[in-house]
Formats: C-alpha cells, sequence, structure tokens
C-alpha cells in the first residue's frame, strides 16, 4: 500500500490526505490492539515455596485446574525468593507465612490477606544432638537455621523461651536441604528445621526438643495479595480453587498423595509426618479465625514481638491486611 511520489510531487493535496488517511488506519490499529488486550484475561501469578502446608495450589497446578482459573502458580526455592518476586512485582499474591506478610506489608505494600492456608502445630521443630535436652541446654551449641524471616522468627522465640540471647550460642545459616548432612557431619549440634526432616535427622541421633505445638496459632501460613492487581471476582475464584482443591486432596489421599510426592520431593512418611503438625486452612478454620477475632489478635501479637525484637523495619499494620468489610463490622 502506497502512492507515488511522482504524483505526491504533482498533487501536494493527494499527499495530505493520504497521509491523514494513514494515521486514521494507524489509530484504529492501535485501538483494536487495546481493546484485544482488555478482553483478554489476565493471568494472576500467585508465588510460593514447596511446603506443605500449601498442597492444594500445587495439587490444582499438577491436575491442571489453575490456567482455567486465570491463575498462574510461580514456584520459588524458598520464601526469600517469594518476598523477593514480589517486591519486583513479578507476582500478584503470595504464600508465605504470617510475620513473612507483616514484613512484606511494612515495606510499603498493601496487602489484604485473602485466607489462611494452614497453622503450624509440630510442623517447625527444632533437633538436637545428645547431651542437649532441653532448649536451655543451647547454650555455647551451634545451631542452624534457614536464613528466612520464619527461621528468624522461630529462633528468637525459642531463644525467648529459654532465657537465651543470640549472643549466647553459634548461629549457623543453613537451607533445609542442608540440614541433615550439617548434623551428619558434625558442623551443627542442633537444627531449626520442618518436620519432614525429622526421620532424616532423628536416624541420625537427634531428638526434637521443641516445635511449634508450643507456639500456638503464631506460625500461620497466608495467602495475601496486593489489593490494587487482584479484583473482588478474582478473589473468589482463589479461594474457591483453594477449597475445592483441598477438599479433593482430603477426600482422595490415595489418588492425590502421589502427584505431591514428586511435586513438593517429599516421601510417604515425611509427607505423614508433616500434615500431622498441620491443621489445614479450609472454610470452618477460616470463618472460626476471622468472626472469632482470633486471627486479628494474632496478627497483633507476632507483628509487637516482631517490633520488640527489630524484626521489621517500620511499624506495619495488622488490621490492614484484614478485608475492609471486616475493618468496617467485624468478621
Amino acid at each position: 500500500m502506497g502512492i507515488p511520489w511522482a504524483m505526491a510531487l504533482r498533487y501536494p493535496r493527494g499527499l495530505r490526505q493520504w497521509s491523514r488517511y494513514m494515521r486514521r488506519v494507524v489509530l484504529l490499529l492501535v485501538c483494536l490492539s487495546l481493546l484485544a488486550c482488555q478482553n483478554e484475561p489476565e493471568e494472576l501469578r500467585i508465588g510460593g515455596n514447596r511446603w506443605l502446608g500449601y498442597a492444594p495450589f500445587y495439587l490444582a497446578d499438577e491436575l491442571q485446574w489453575m490456567q482455567p482459573s486465570g491463575l498462574r502458580l510461580v514456584e520459588y526455592p524458598n520464601a526469600t525468593g517469594v518476598l523477593r518476586g514480589f517486591r519486583n512485582g513479578l507476582l500478584d499474591a503470595a504464600l508465605l507465612t504470617l510475620d513473612e506478610a507483616l514484613a512484606l506489608q511494612s515495606s510499603g505494600h498493601d496487602l489484604e490477606l485473602l485466607l489462611v492456608t494452614d497453622i503450624s502445630a509440630g510442623a517447625d521443630a527444632l533437633f538436637a544432638m545428645p547431651p542437649i535436652r532441653r532448649i536451655d541446654d543451647l547454650r555455647g551449641q551451634r545451631i542452624g537455621v534457614e536464613n528466612t524471616a520464619l527461621g528468624a522468627f522461630i529462633l528468637s522465640r525459642v531463644l525467648d523461651k529459654a532465657g537465651l540471647e543470640r549472643s549466647d550460642l553459634q548461629v549457623i545459616d543453613l537451607p533445609v536441604h542442608e540440614h541433615v548432612g550439617a548434623l551428619r557431619a558434625g558442623k551443627i549440634d542442633a537444627v531449626i528445621s520442618f518436620a519432614s526432616e525429622g526421620p532424616a535427622l532423628q536416624a541420625l541421633g537427634a531428638t526434637r526438643i521443641f516445635d511449634s505445638r508450643e507456639l500456638p496459632e503464631e506460625i500461620i501460613d497466608v495467602l495475601v495479595i496486593e489489593r490494587s492487581r487482584v479484583n473482588a471476582k478474582a478473589r473468589e475464584r482463589i479461594r474457591q480453587l483453594w477449597y475445592e482443591s483441598l477438599s479433593n486432596w482430603q477426600s482422595n489421599r490415595a489418588s492425590t498423595d502421589p502427584y505431591l510426592y514428586q511435586r513438593l520431593g517429599l516421601d510417604p512418611q515425611s509427607l505423614q509426618v508433616t500434615l500431622e503438625g498441620l491443621v489445614m486452612g479450609d472454610p470452618a478454620l477460616n470463618r472460626q479465625l476471622l468472626d472469632e477475632g482470633v486471627l486479628l489478635q494474632r496478627m497483633q501479637q507476632v507483628h509487637q514481638y516482631m517490633l520488640d525484637y527489630q524484626l521489621l523495619k517500620r511499624p506495619g499494620q495488622p488490621e490492614a491486611l484484614l478485608p475492609a468489610d471486616c475493618r468496617r463490622r467485624g468478621c
């Protein structure tokens, strides 16, 4: 498509008309392109690490339920990666512990807590080699812990309950996959780890001397969203997918567990041990935590603890994590 230059030189008015015509064509194409983008549903990206408490989303991904719901699960090696991805604008929602969500909010994000995915009631534990038998025996010992917000929170709670300071022992940063090897090699005397690592750690002679049952409703896993990125319909889709996948998992363990062994890197024993230390976030638990005000109370307690122990750079707003309706009239 074009106009001969010889004609354009002889008929400048024709050139002007042609230019106006082409501008209209370009404008029309741009408008059609924008309209197509608006009509095409955008995938919402949910970030998470491989934790059994997030299993319903991993199962939904394996069963290919995510994409039809307009969702995409983005997997990270640890929670630190999830936090970094969210801060860099790569995620619309994130699976985090409550303390991690508070830390993310305090850095300037307008977050909403969409649902509680699980509560740790023994799934996070402290294992130690003899002669360490109680947490107050940790003085002067080497303790391994993953360098994450959750690791720092659990360590601070252990020290608090033992009446110890961080300087009373040697803290060694270790990712979870190195916990067993470090204990076997004698590089550490104790380790804060997941219950899934328990069988391998106990096979080396370690014993469980503390776990999250002694921190009732303090280690809560949640799904948070960036309010400006996720509309009301999308929020409901996310909730429904979670609840449907959780129900499917709980009702069909024999057929669904094999998906999780491979996806989460767990053997049957490790999966079962971890699951026994979790209270999963079904609709009843979520309603109870909101209706009775327990969730807000726990958020405020954890927030204050994090401030007291300088685990937050600046204060957050725990109540602002709740949906707007809950803040106005209670849930």
